[in-house]
């Protein structure tokens, strides 16, 4: 299996400002440096958002995977923005989302995709690890916390 690399520098934004689940997906692409480089925000932004429109990605727990497939990227990525106010994002659970996960990949990376989907879902289950995400202040403490959790979890799952 190709090695997944998420989480590394410029992945993570701290206090996203936006209420709507729009507004907050569009905000964090403008904001995450690991996507500042890429010359299709456009794209990137209109998968997530048409695929939002389909049905919610909040998936409960404050937790929300928003995705969308684009052309043009290399390999996929995941970026995470932190609400502590909470967004409305219709989820499942009816209550509002802390943790909102972009994951934006390539059509022919869809394998690499489900893999990322499974393994998040999988290392956000413990709530204590969903508590430490929204209260670590510095973001580069968070991706490396959640790097390590999520190379561990494939390891484990897929090795």
């Amino acid at each position: 299996m190709e090695e997944l690399h998420c989480f590394e520098g410029g992945s993570v934004v701290k206090c996203l400002e936006s209420r709507n689940k729009f507004e907050a997906i569009r905000e964090l692409i403008k904001k995450v440096p690991l996507l500042s480089h890429q010359p299709n925000h456009e794209q990137i932004e209109a998968a997530a958002i048409n695929r939002e429109r389909i049905y919610t990605t909040g998936l409960g727990r404050g937790i929300a995977i928003a995705h969308g497939k684009t052309e043009g990227l290399k390999d996929l990525v995941i970026v995470l923005g932190i609400s502590r106010q909470g967004i409305n994002f219709n989820a499942l659970d009816g209550k509002p989302v802390h943790l909102l996960f972009l994951i934006v990949n390539p059509p022919q990376k869809n394998t690499q995709y489900l893999i990322a989907l499974s393994t998040l879902a999988h290392i956000l289950r413990d709530e204590a690890f969903r508590t430490f995400l929204i209260g670590e202040i510095n973001p580069r403490i968070v991706e490396q916390r959640i790097s390590q959790a999520f190379q561990s979890c494939i390891k484990k799952r897929y090795n």
